[in-house]
């Protein structure tokens, strides 16, 4: 596996301290830079993501944050500042001919089927299931074991919980 340089997550709290674990083990960096404005052990607060020095050690930027309206704020603010923000699979996810925002993170056992389209800042949680054909809009949670069946559409910036089940349109 290559190692890329440092990346710099957004949110040290649970989802931003394991979204930072599997960006090393399994997504190919060798440090995280972890911003957070109530966390001791952060290296600094949210808005020094525009301190030059981290700027320099950190092209590629990862929001952890669990609120999805805050998450697609702070993504915007890091395009906005020239950051990368790339998609993250991790190895044990299933992912088809999906289109995938940027900054959406697709974590371990989850599936998304062919032809769907994932908008930016997503969470596709561990085994959530997205059926093909599916559209999540910007900002949208897919929790631990959430099912999203073919050609549903999830709006912008909702969760969808363990174990609820949007239904495919023809199914309504």
């Amino acid at each position: 596996m290559k190692l890329f340089h440092t990346a710099l997550v957004l949110g040290k709290g649970g989802f931003g301290t394991q979204l930072g674990e599997m960006l090393a083990e399994a997504g190919g960096y060798s440090r995280i830079l972890y911003l957070d404005d109530q966390a001791p052990d952060a290296a600094g607060k949210l808005a020094d993501y525009l301190d030059p020095t981290i700027r320099e050690r950190c092209t590629a930027a990862f929001v952890g944050l669990g609120n999805n309206e805050l998450r697609l704020q702070w993504l915007q603010k890091l395009v906005a500042a020239g950051y990368q923000t790339p998609v993250f699979e991790h190895p044990a996810a299933e992912v088809c001919s999906a289109a995938l925002g940027a900054g959406t993170v697709v974590l371990p056992f989850a599936f998304v089927g062919a032809g769907t389209k994932v908008g930016a800042g997503c969470i596709i949680n561990a085994g959530a299931i997205v059926d093909h054909n599916a559209v999540l809009e910007d900002g949208v949670h897919a929790a631990p074991r959430a099912t999203i069946k073919a050609g549903a559409t999830v709006e912008r910036c909702m969760k969808v919980d363990s174990g609820e089940i949007i239904r495919s349109p023809w199914e309504k």
